[in-house]
């Protein structure tokens, strides 16, 4: 990616909670496999990371994607497993109604609404001759939040889209990366940096459970202490891979 700092690197797909940041599920793309080309990759790659969560009787579950994940046979892939889909859509989509693209006489801030079945088309116009088009299967109304005055289902990509992003953030913020010619030992120090978050999501966790009172622990502190203590560092990096 040339438009990128870092120009060069293994591209891993990866599934985490909105909430926590919290890494459930990972893939690394690796082009071919089984000398087969990927078809359908798009589809593929979302059934392979929501298998963790997908067919759960309690259900409320919601998979947040980006505008590269948004054929509409993922939606309906999603509902069979008990499961709901919110993501943006590319505007050059052949499905795409033309009275959701971006013209000139349409008003900014405006909405346009579609309904099919169980899913819900959004099209709002945040600058003049611009679009957002959004597709969900968990709303189904014409909800205008009052504050914002965006659509519902906006409002709440807005809120859960960020995670995963969030989580290379942490793992950059303190990283255990060195240069390396080697790529088993890139993908190493990235296994290190994404245990190191798990883990201190799930102390976090636990601290909230035992003593509500307490203050969420810092990512920095976490990091010095568990480096202090010996094996405390080994001991939860390996419960954090059991776990995900």
């Amino acid at each position: 990616m040339p438009k990128k700092p870092s120009k060069y690197g293994i591209k891993i797909w990866m599934m985490c909670d909105c909430a926590t940041k919290y890494m459930m599920n990972a893939k690394v793309y690796l082009g071919k496999e089984n000398n087969k080309v990927a078809c359908g990759l798009a589809s593929d790659v979302v059934c392979t990371l929501i298998q963790p969560v997908s067919g759960q009787d309690r259900g409320g579950r919601n998979v947040t994607t980006d505008n590269f994940f948004m054929p509409v046979d993922l939606a309906n892939q999603l509902k069979n497993k008990k499961l709901t889909l919110v993501g943006t859509v590319k505007q050059n989509k052949g499905e795409i109604p033309q009275r959701f693209k971006p013209a000139r006489q349409r008003d900014e801030n405006s909405s346009v609404f579609g309904f099919i079945k169980y899913l819900t088309l959004v099209s709002r116009v945040p600058k003049k001759n611009k679009s957002v088009i959004l597709l969900s299967s968990l709303h189904h109304d014409l909800t205008i939040c009052s504050d914002s005055g965006k659509p519902q289902s906006i409002e709440f990509y807005n809120k859960t889209k960020g995670a995963v992003d969030m989580l290379d953030q942490m793992c950059a913020k303190y990283t255990v990366q060195r240069a390396t010619c080697r790529w088993t030992m890139a993908m190493f120090y990235g296994m290190i940096n994404i245990a190191a978050v798990n883990a201190l999501v799930k102390c976090t966790h636990k601290m909230r459970k035992d003593q509500p009172e307490k203050k969420d622990k810092k990512e920095r502190l976490f990091a010095q202490n568990c480096t202090c203590s010996g094996d405390t560092i080994c001991n939860t990096t390996i419960q954090t891979f059991n776990t995900t």
